[in-house]
């Protein structure tokens, strides 16, 4: 991680944070940063949302619930009993989605997350331009949100 700028060290960290769910000890050893940096990061820039705010908006997102979900249905499929109440997840989903007129920034990060993997397969280097615009529109549509 040595070659990388600290702007470029500073986004792995974030999506390390907030899609992977590391915590800042493991982003400071990855990254070869001082966990001081780290935090320091993580309570964000003047007028964005700390990473703690925005790694709970993915938490709720839905291919999280649908994850969760998915884990819940494996527990069943093997004989276990469910861990949480899926039908109140499921109902709290709806709702949400009910209320929402517009597209949620969750959903953006989701679609745009399903895109860039298949971007990828299809044109590696061109993926990489479109991961920065999908960033960019990510924080100017929270800004809206907020």
């Amino acid at each position: 991680m040595a070659g990388l700028s600290n702007k470029k060290k500073r986004e792995l960290g974030e999506r390390m944070f907030i899609e992977e769910g590391m915590n800042g000890k493991a982003i400071a050893e990855e990254l070869e940063v001082s966990e001081v940096t780290v935090s320091n990061w993580r309570k964000g820039r003047a007028g964005e949302k700390d990473w703690d705010e925005r790694r709970s908006e993915v938490l709720s997102a839905p291919h999280k619930i649908k994850e969760i979900l998915l884990n819940q249905l494996k527990l069943v499929a093997e004989g276990e009993k469910a861990t949480i109440d899926a039908d109140a997840l499921v109902k709290i989903s709806k709702v949400i989605e009910t209320v929402s007129a517009k597209t949620s920034v969750q959903v953006v990060i989701t679609v745009f997350k399903e895109f860039d993997n298949w971007m990828a397969q299809q044109e590696p280097q061109m993926a990489v331009k479109f991961l920065e615009f999908h960033k960019l529109f990510i924080h100017h549509k929270a800004g809206i949100e907020s």
